[in-house]
C-alpha cells in the first residue's frame, strides 16, 4: 500500500547496480541508500545521493572517487535520466514528464489514502493521551498531550497500524481524596458553571485549607477508604466515582470541541478493584524482577531489583511502600502488562459517552462487556519529558518480564508555560485575571477572532457558514500552532501570537486548500483525462518543484511516524502550501491552452497531497474561504 516516491526508489537501484559493478565487495541496503537520496535546488539537476561519504573508507577512496566511479557507471531508467557527481554527491537529472505522469497517476489511484504506507501492517499499538487527572478543566499546559495523542493516532493509522486509542482517569490518589473532602466541607453547586471548571477553582480553594488543624488527617483517612478494594461500594468510593465521571464529561466536551475522540478508558480504581495489581506484583516477584530488602532505607518495601532500572536515580525503586501503599508506579506497570497482553484482567467495558464521529467512548466499570481492547504489539504514552526517569524504568521492567524489547515508547514533549510563568493546577496560574488559561477559553477566543476577521473582510466568499469556517480555521490556527514544534522542545505559549493568522500558517494552508479547490471549479479539471501528448507541455520551473515536493509525501509520513513527531508533517504542508502557491501566482492555470489539462492535474494532485496532510494533524478544510 502507498505509493513511495518513484524518483528516489529508481536512483536507489541504479546507484545499487553501479556501486556493485565499480565495488563488488560493498553490499548496499535499500533504505541506507534512500535515507542518502534528498532533491537538490540546483537548477541543472533534480536529485542527489550523498552514499559516496559513507562509504568512502571501506574501499579507500575518496568520495569524489566513489561518486566518480558511480555517476560514470550508470545506466539511464525511466526516470533518471543521466547522472555526474561533484564533491562527493551523486546528482542526477529527471525526466520531468515521466515524473509529473507517475505522480499524478498514484496520487488518481490512491485519493486519500496518497501518502500512506504500509510499515505498520499486522501490529496494534495502544496510545494513551491525555490522562488528565479528573478535578480540573485542561489548560493549555495539558492541550498539547491530546493534540500530539491524536495526531500520532492518525499517522500510525494510516501506516497501517491497527490504532486503539485510550485515556486512563486517575480517579483514586490524594487529588481525588482532596475533592472528596471538599464536597463535605465546601459549597459544591456549580451554580451552571462548567463542571471541570467549577472542579479545578475548588481544587484551588481546597489546597488554601489544607494547612488547616486537621484537614490533612480527614483527607488521609479518606485516601485509606477510597484506596480500599473492600470499600469499593462505600458512600466515599461511589462519591468519588461520580465526581470524577462529571468531570470527564465535561473534559470530554473540550476534547470534541477540538476534534479528539477515543476508543476506550480505564479507570484507576477498576484496575484495583479487578486485582490486576497484586496479580502483576505477583508475577513481578516470581520473576526475580521486584524483591522486598530486608535492611536498608528500602526495608519492608516493594521495590524493582536493578537490572530493570538501568538509567534510575536510584539503585531501586519503590513499588509498594513498607505501609502496604502501592505507588503510581506500581500500579502503571500493572496496566502496561495489560496493554501489552502479559497480564489479562476481566475488565468490562460499557458505553460512557458518544463522539462527534458517531461512536461511543467505552468505559471500565462494574457493568458491561469484554471489548477486545489490549494485547498490543506497541505501546505509545504522551507524557511530559518530567516524568522520563520513571518511563525509562516503566519500560525497562516491560521488556525483563515480556522478553521483547521496544514493547513500549515514550512520547515526550516538553512542557508548556506561558511568558509571564509556568502552568499549574494546584496553585490555580491557569486562573488569570482578564482571562483563565484553558483549552475552552482558547478555542472560545481564537473563534471569535476568525469570525471577526470575516466580517471585516471586503470580499466575503459566496455560500460560506461564517460561523463554521470561522471555527475551523480557529482549531487550524491553535494545532498547527502546538503541532509545529518539536515534541522534544518546550513551548512557550504567547496567547497573541497564537490569535495573529498572518503569522500562524494552520489558516494559510487552508487557504491554499481552498484556492486550489476554486481553480479547479473554474477549470473543470478530470485529471483521469489526460491525454498521453498533454505531458509533454511539462516545463522544468515551479511546476516540477511542486511535482517532486508532492512525489515525496509517503517518506515524509514514515519519517513522522517511525520518530514519532507530527511536526515533520506540519513542516512539510507547510512548504507544499507555499510551494503550491508559488505555482500559481506564477502561472495563469486557466489561460495556458493546450497546457492547461495538465497544469489542473498538477493543481488536483497538489490539493489532495495537502487535504491529506492536514487531516493527519487534525484540521479539517473548508471549499471556500
Amino acid at each position: 500500500m502507498g505509493a513511495t516516491d518513484p524518483a528516489k526508489a529508481e536512483l536507489a537501484q541504479l546507484i545499487k547496480e553501479a556501486i556493485g559493478k565499480a565495488y563488488p565487495e560493498i553490499a548496499l541496503d535499500e533504505k541506507e541508500l534512500l535515507y542518502s537520496i534528498s532533491y537538490s535546488l540546483d537548477a541543472e539537476w533534480d536529485i542527489s545521493s550523498s552514499i559516496a561519504m559513507r562509504i568512502a573508507r571501506q574501499v579507500k577512496k575518496t568520495p569524489a572517487e566513489v561518486a566518480e566511479a558511480a555517476a560514470k557507471g550508470m545506466r539511464s531508467g525511466r526516470l533518471i535520466v543521466s547522472a555526474t557527481s561533484l564533491g562527493g554527491y551523486i546528482n542526477a537529472k529527471l525526466d520531468e514528464k515521466e515524473l509529473v505522469r507517475q505522480v499524478i497517476g498514484d496520487v488518481v489511484e490512491m485519493g486519500g489514502r496518497y501518502g500512506s504506507s504500509d510499515t505498520g501492517r499486522g501490529k496494534k499499538v495502544l496510545i494513551e493521551y491525555p490522562s488528565v487527572n479528573p478535578n480540573k478543566p485542561w489548560h493549555l499546559g495539558h492541550l498539547r498531550n491530546p493534540l500530539l495523542g491524536d495526531s500520532i493516532s492518525r499517522i500510525m493509522a494510516f501506516c497501517s497500524y491497527k490504532v486503539e486509542r485510550m485515556d486512563y482517569i486517575d480517579d483514586l490518589g490524594l487529588q481525588m481524596a482532596e475533592m472528596l473532602w471538599g464536597s463535605r466541607h465546601l459549597d459544591w453547586n456549580p451554580n451552571g458553571k462548567k463542571y471541570d471548571q467549577f472542579l479545578g477553582e475548588k481544587y484551588v480553594e481546597i489546597n488554601r485549607h489544607i494547612k488547616e488543624p486537621g484537614v490533612e488527617d480527614e483527607i488521609k483517612s479518606l485516601l485509606k477508604i477510597i484506596e480500599d478494594p473492600k470499600e469499593r461500594d462505600s458512600v466515599e468510593s461511589a462519591t468519588v466515582r461520580e465526581i470524577a465521571e462529571n468531570c470527564v464529561r465535561a473534559q470530554y466536551a473540550t476534547a470534541f470541541a477540538y476534534g479528539i475522540c477515543h476508543d476506550g478508558m480505564v479507570w484507576e480504581s477498576d484496575i484495583l478493584h479487578e486485582r490486576l495489581l497484586d496479580n502483576a506484583l505477583a508475577l513481578l516477584k516470581e520473576k526475580g524482577i521486584a524483591r522486598v530488602p530486608e535492611s536498608g532505607k528500602y526495608a519492608g518495601c516493594l521495590v524493582v531489583s536493578k537490572g530493570a532500572v538501568e538509567n534510575g536515580e536510584d539503585d531501586s525503586k519503590v513499588l509498594v511502600r513498607s505501609n502496604g501503599a502501592a505507588t503510581y508506579l506500581a500500579k502503571d506497570i500493572a496496566f502496561h502488562m495489560w496493554k501489552l497482553g502479559i497480564m489479562k484482567a476481566d475488565f468490562k467495558f460499557s458505553k460512557f459517552i458518544k463522539q462527534p464521529d458517531g461512536t461511543c467512548v467505552l468505559s471500565t466499570g462494574a457493568a458491561g462487556e469484554p471489548a477486545g481492547f489490549g494485547r498490543a504489539d506497541i505501546a505509545v504514552n504522551t507524557i511530559g519529558s518530567a516524568q522520563k526517569a520513571q518511563q525509562e524504568i516503566l519500560k525497562n521492567v516491560l521488556s525483563e518480564v515480556s522478553g521483547r524489547s521496544s514493547v513500549l515508547h515514550h512520547l515526550s514533549y516538553g512542557e508548556v508555560g506561558l511568558a509571564e510563568g509556568s502552568l499549574s493546577g494546584r496553585k490555580g496560574t491557569w486562573l488569570g485575571e482578564s482571562r483563565n488559561y484553558t483549552a475552552d477559553d482558547l478555542l472560545r477566543e481564537t473563534k471569535a477572532k476568525a469570525l471577526d476577521m470575516m466580517k471585516a473582510s471586503r470580499e466575503p466568499a459566496g455560500g460560506v457558514d461564517p460561523e463554521e469556517v470561522s471555527g475551523r480555521v480557529a482549531l487550524a490556527a491553535i494545532k498547527f500552532d502546538f503541532l509545529r514544534v518539536d515534541p522534544a522542545r518546550k513551548l512557550v505559549f504567547d496567547w497573541d501570537r497564537a490569535l495573529d493568522f498572518n503569522a500562524n500558517s494552520g489558516p494559510y494552508c487552508m487557504y491554499m486548500y481552498a484556492r486550489a479547490t476554486r481553480i479547479l471549479e473554474k477549470g473543470a479539471a478530470d485529471p483521469k483525462r489526460i491525454m498521453p501528448g498533454g505531458f509533454a507541455q511539462m516545463g522544468r520551473g515551479d511546476e516540477l518543484a511542486l511535482v517532486k515536493l508532492i512525489s515525496q509525501c509517503r517518506d515524509v509520513v514514515e519519517k513522522a511516524c517511525k520518530e514519532y513527531r507530527p511536526n515533520v508533517i506540519a513542516d512539510y504542508v507547510m512548504e507544499l502550501s507555499f510551494m503550491f502557491g508559488k505555482f500559481y501566482q506564477s502561472t495563469d492555470v486557466l489561460k495556458s491552452g493546450e497546457a492547461m489539462p495538465l497544469r489542473l492535474a498538477i493543481v488536483w494532485a497538489a490539493r489532495q497531497a495537502i487535504y491529506n496532510m492536514l487531516c493527519l494533524l487534525g484540521i479539517e478544510t473548508v471549499e471556500r474561504m
